[in-house]
């Protein structure tokens, strides 16, 4: 089986697994007590937290440590907005961890404003500055988008937002695995890191703040992260995370060089969506004209390739990506789209055997022959 669904989640990769193993068995202490145990846990917190921060160019003491990007998302948005009412600004195309907060506070009775994406997906930045205010609690938009692998102009967004005097948030999940992110040339005020898109464990990431007093906690209890993120600490999965994020990116000239190889492979007719924007160096996705991307993704699986249709977080749903549609594709288009995720060990005999069986699996659909259960 060939798995082409790296945007979805990542295998762990070698350096994280030697680097938990300790944590994991021996080295188990709780990073909150005093003895020799929770004095090593602790030393291993801290040594993770110096190494993310180096990487991701922030301070360590503006690291804390989350189960992932979704929690970081969410404290982000609701953390900002606090109470009373009030306005934020939200790209049409975020992941749902952030566009389900702003619906969420909408119905609690905020302000949202939705700022649209044009057909390259790329955020209107012109629409973005009209749309952001003085006293906005928060805008947001993501660095890359997890169904397009588009990246956006964050530094342009974030200064657009300061000169309002607007704290900026950025998801930076999918783009961490592949570009050199720089929390302090981003502009941003906050930042969504998780570790299982870059070879990490499940179940940890972090947000990023450039002032974290300001956010209030989501999590409340015994006060660890300094406050911001009560629970024992996931010390395996903290310092998993760090060696996994320095180890990425390495890899991302062989990803794009795959990617090219299998966009001048496919199939005639299959169009490859936004083609012409900066894109991350893996990620393809696919428009193929008149055939459901649920059945492409089963006939492909039975071809022994694991690709997906649309976005993984949204797995189970039938409606069309909202991603796509806020950037005019019709709702029909939509469902017809399969994304295409290469890793670091991807090679030219996986993309040229995909690229055939896509053209296969198209062709046997075409006459009406559906995947077997």
């Amino acid at each position: 089986m060939i798995y082409l669904d790296h945007a979805a989640t990542t295998a762990l990769g070698p350096e994280a697994r030697e680097a938990m193993e300790p944590y994991l068995s021996e080295r188990f202490g709780n990073a909150s007590e005093p003895h020799a145990y929770g004095r090593e846990a602790r030393a291993a917190l801290e040594g993770a937290r110096r190494t993310v921060a180096e990487l991701l160019d922030c301070g360590p003491a503006q690291v804390v440590f989350t189960s992932g990007g979704s929690e970081a998302d969410n404290q982000a948005v609701f953390g900002f907005c606090g109470r009373p009412l009030g306005r934020l600004v939200v790209s049409a195309i975020e992941h749902p961890a952030v566009r389900e907060p702003a619906i969420e506070l909408e119905r609690q009775g905020f302000e949202v404003a939705w700022v649209p994406a044009g057909g390259d997906g790329v955020v209107d930045a012109a629409a973005f500055a009209e749309a952001v205010r003085p006293g906005d609690r928060v805008a947001a938009v993501m660095w890359a988008n997890n169904v397009t692998g588009v990246v956006q102009p964050v530094e342009e967004l974030a200064a657009i937002a300061r000169d309002r005097g607007v704290p900026f948030h950025c998801d930076a999940v999918q783009a961490a695995a592949s570009l050199p992110v720089s929390f302090a040339r981003s502009g941003a005020d906050s930042m969504a890191v998780s570790a299982h898109k870059l070879h990490g464990p499940k179940g940890v990431g972090c947000l990023v703040a450039r002032e974290p007093a300001r956010l209030r906690p989501l999590v409340l209890g015994g006060g660890q992260e300094r406050g911001l993120r009560s629970g024992t600490e996931n010390i395996p999965g903290c310092v998993g995370f760090a060696a996994a994020l320095s180890a990425a990116r390495s890899t991302a000239d062989h990803r794009r060089a795959m990617r090219t190889r299998l966009e001048a492979a496919l199939p005639e007719g299959v169009e490859v969506v936004c083609a012409a924007a900066e894109r991350l160096p893996g990620h393809s996705l696919l428009l193929v004209p008149g055939i459901r991307a649920e059945l492409l993704v089963l006939a492909l699986d039975r071809e022994g390739y694991a690709v997906a249709a649309g976005s993984a977080c949204s797995a189970g749903d039938a409606e069309p990506s909202h991603v796509l549609l806020a950037q005019g594709m019709s709702a029909e288009e939509a469902r017809c789209v399969l994304r295409v995720s290469l890793g670091a060990g991807t090679t030219a005999a996986d993309v040229d055997g995909f690229a055939a069986a896509l053209g296969r699996t198209i062709g046997t659909l075409r006459q009406g022959i559906l995947p077997a259960a």
